[in-house]
């Protein structure tokens, strides 16, 4: 990405490519859950690391303080309310039309299985506390009820809480600078030995859903807004060196997140790492031209820009296609059922996904775009 580009470009491709990757990362662990968690050779090591959840937060940061680290004089333009206001249009709807998808495909189901003269049992609707929790985003605060609409969307409560504490940061970074957002990395660090240390009940799900909360994750989404900054400041300065030194640091920080030396320690070791990596990642894209136009490659940027609505519906989508598969057409579990989920599966989450794209989420962009300030457009 050159100078000349940086005032005039609204949408950096490259980034919708990062988008992309993150989605086909949790496909790929979901499909594999589904198709029996096979034993393949180097594959299953890496999908089974399910690093999807922290390359959005990552990622989530770093596209929240973009427009900032590109103009630093925004900041004073910054207003929460109008903020606020934009983040609802925009990822509200599709999220409620996604959750009444995830209820309403079983019953439909099992409607056409019964005319097709085959048994099928109705599915339990989920209750007042599932609704009440899911429509608030307030369902990672309660074990019964974070994962019982869709096991995916926990992620949206957490998503919900960071942009919540997002004005917080911004205003102490507009203050402080990247000191504020070094803080921010520490008291997160801290509220994670904590949960280790004092919160009662196992690791899953008692302490995941308070690590996996707004402030245990504010680490990730700290270094998402720190990459924003150093990707603008050393853009222009970036050399082959440096390129060795941040591929180096990207294979350190995987090889030390995911060691099984640091699975039982109490510090955070796992976001802190994979922080590292995707931070490097996302410098590397906007600092190089070359990585940045691979992964601003057309049908991998097309991807990523759908890939709220891809993620919103992949997981029941892509588990009746499994059960279709086995049932129907006797596919057992093993490297067969995933290959085929990540053919044909991909192809049929990739038809509902794009629908819902084109009927809700596309129209809710446009709306989140009309809410802006005047002095906000080019944001």
């Amino acid at each position: 990405m050159t100078n000349a580009e940086r005032p005039t470009t609204q949408r950096i491709h490259s980034v919708d490519g990062l988008r992309a990757i993150a989605f086909l990362a949790v496909f790929a662990f979901h499909t594999w859950e589904f198709a029996g968690r096979p034993e393949i050779p180097v594959l299953s090591s890496v999908v089974s690391q399910n690093i999807r959840p922290d390359f959005f937060v990552v990622l989530t940061g770093f596209v929240l303080f973009l427009p900032f680290a590109r103009r630093p004089e925004r900041m004073d333009e910054f207003r929460t309310r109008a903020y606020l206001w934009r983040r609802m249009r925009r990822i509200v709807i599709p999220y409620y039309v996604a959750l009444a998808y995830a209820v309403l495909l079983p019953q439909l189901l099992v409607v056409i299985m019964r005319v097709l003269g085959r048994e099928a049992s109705w599915q339990p609707m989920p209750g007042l506390g599932d609704w009440l929790s899911h429509l608030t985003f307030s369902h990672l605060f309660f074990a019964e009820y974070w994962s019982s609409m869709n096991g995916s969307l926990w992620t949206m409560s957490l998503e919900m809480q960071l942009y919540l504490l997002f004005p917080l940061l911004l205003i102490a970074a507009n203050r402080w600078g990247v000191r504020a957002l070094i803080v921010a990395i520490v008291l997160s660090v801290i509220f994670r030995i904590a949960v280790a240390l004092f919160v009662p009940g196992e690791a899953f799900p008692d302490q995941f859903l308070w690590s996996a909360s707004g402030l245990g994750r504010l680490m990730e989404f700290a270094a998402g807004m720190l990459a924003a900054i150093v990707a603008f400041k050393v853009v222009d300065r970036i050399r082959r060196p440096h390129i060795v030194l941040l591929l180096g640091l990207m294979v350190a920080s995987y090889l030390v997140a995911t060691a099984p030396v640091f699975g039982g320690t109490v510090l955070p070791i796992r976001e802190l790492g994979l922080s590292a990596l995707f931070g490097s990642l996302i410098v590397l894209v906007l600092s190089v031209p070359a990585i940045g136009r691979v992964f601003a490659w057309k049908p991998l940027s097309y991807l990523g820009y759908r890939s709220y609505s891809l993620f919103l519906i992949h997981q029941p989508t892509a588990w009746y296609v499994s059960e279709f598969l086995q049932k129907f057409l006797d596919i057992p579990e093993g490297p067969l059922l995933l290959l085929l989920l990540w053919t044909v599966g991909f192809g049929v989450v990739f038809a509902v996904g794009q629908l819902l794209f084109v009927t809700v989420e596309r129209p809710c962009i446009d709306w989140a775009k009309r809410a802006r300030q005047p002095a906000s457009a080019q944001a």
